[in-house]
């Protein structure tokens, strides 16, 4: 069985090569001194193949455990380590997990699960919560994965990446995979961009490759992108939803003018978790996409009749598609019911050369006035207000949460022109509610269920 060491081919690597770093360490640890941690976690975890819950911090030493156990055999699910204690306990009473690690080593001696022998990672569908629904991922899904974000990203071995979100998250799991996958120094932080040391951090460890989710764009248009004090920084990368196009705008800008990159992508913890990637270059002509397929994928549009420019369902044919879900400790066992398709449940067109553009959430559709209405179509209308909103469905009409604003009718008044020039709705289907902060998963996305 190959493991997720085998198919990163981090062996392969000269034991010099500086891998990783992160909030403590004064140099970089080098792959042989990976391979060496590593090593001596497997040892510490051998036995039988187990199911593994890893409370992973972002850390050397949280990489090593996690490559240890997965060298050794084990099934790891990647958690917070934030989450309450309640939500731990509820994980570990559902699943029965052979090993617990969470800052110190707990080893069950319950009889061993029945795992499928191709599993390697369960990745949570809301790691914010603790959902018990996990996703299924073999090594060979993000191995296949890595190599592509890496080739497509144009990661090199001398530059290094900013790994500041969380690993129990795909996108940060997929910042750690890609970099090692091509012997690429990666700077694991703890801390946030609001956090006063992380920027003078960043700097002093020369982060070339710097990912974010729309709040820390959001966080970056506020402070200024041209104030961005990193002089080595050549690409950055935008993932985890929608982002307002004019802030895109700003980042392209940003480092178009420093000679840099900047990619919006687009992908699903199902997938690994990429699915495309928007070329730099593209992006003057084509901002309100998505990109391309990441080599090895390909996209259709169901629905569509083949014909560029319909809507249709998103799905994604690739070898990065996940196994399936798991609810309960039984769908551990089980194989491969995907077979490289994914329905995302996202709504978008494709153009002519294979751009996507989403342009909803099957589930994000409400039904006001006997009409369908796409509640992320009626978002991005409200985009270019300079306002931040949130559009839920309530009853029979939608309700539109926003920030408190110095003039809250004058707001209102425009965005309801807005809405009346683009949708058939009548104005009394709009309801305004004020709100203090939007809340957020802990991946940075409004969470709309709590506002539900």
């Amino acid at each position: 069985m190959e493991t997720l060491t085998d198919s990163l081919r981090i062996d392969a690597l000269p034991p010099q090569t500086p891998l990783l770093s992160d909030d403590t360490s004064e140099a970089w640890l080098t792959a042989g001194e990976l391979r060496a941690r590593s090593e001596a976690w497997r040892e510490r975890l051998a036995g039988p193949r187990m199911l593994m819950f890893h409370y992973i911090y972002n850390t050397v030493e949280g990489v090593a455990q996690f490559l240890g156990a997965a060298s050794a055999g084990h099934v790891v699910a990647l958690l917070d380590p934030k989450l309450p204690l309640q939500a731990k306990s509820d994980l570990a009473v559902r699943y029965n997990p052979g090993i617990i690690l969470d800052n110190s080593t707990e080893l069950m001696h319950d009889t061993p699960l029945g795992l499928h022998a191709e599993l390697a990672v369960l990745l949570s569908t809301s790691g914010s919560t603790g959902s018990p629904k996990f996703v299924r991922l073999s090594a060979s899904n993000l191995a296949c994965n890595a190599r592509a974000i890496a080739e497509v990203l144009d990661v090199r071995a001398p530059e290094v990446g900013c790994g500041h979100l969380p690993l129990h998250y795909s996108y940060g799991l997929s910042v750690l995979t890609s970099h090692l996958s091509a012997g690429a120094p990666l700077h694991l932080t703890e801390r946030g961009f609001l956090d006063p040391d992380f920027w003078p951090q960043m700097k002093r460890w020369r982060i070339a490759h710097l990912p974010g989710v729309p709040f820390h764009y959001n966080t970056l248009r506020r402070f200024n992108f041209a104030k961005l004090d990193l002089p080595d920084l050549r690409v950055m990368t935008q993932a985890g939803g929608a982002l307002d196009v004019r802030i895109r705008k700003m980042a392209h800008d940003c480092m178009d003018a420093r000679g840099g990159r900047f990619h919006v992508m687009y992908g699903q913890t199902e997938a690994a978790p990429r699915i495309t990637t928007l070329a730099h270059d593209d992006f003057a002509a084509h901002a309100e996409t998505v990109g391309q397929a990441l080599p090895g994928g390909r996209i259709e549009i169901v629905g569509a009749n083949d014909a560029p420019g319909v809507e249709g369902e998103v799905i994604y044919h690739g070898p990065n598609v996940m196994m399936g879900y798991a609810e309960n400790p039984g769908d551990l066992a089980l194989g491969d019911d995907n077979r490289g398709r994914l329905a995302t449940g996202d709504i978008g067109r494709l153009d002519e050369e294979g751009r996507l553009t989403i342009t909803g959430r099957i589930k994000r559709m409400g039904k006001i006035a006997g009409l369908r209405v796409n509640l992320d179509e009626v978002e991005r209308a409200l985009s270019g207000l300079g306002e931040e909103f949130a559009v839920v469905g309530k009853g029979d009409g939608l309700l539109l949460y926003h920030l408190p604003n110095a003039a809250p009718e004058a707001l209102k008044e425009r965005a309801l022109k807005q809405l009346s020039d683009r949708f058939t709705l009548p104005k009394t289907a709009y309801r305004f509610q004020k709100i203090a902060e939007f809340p957020r998963t802990t991946r940075g996305k409004i969470d709309y269920q709590a506002l539900s």
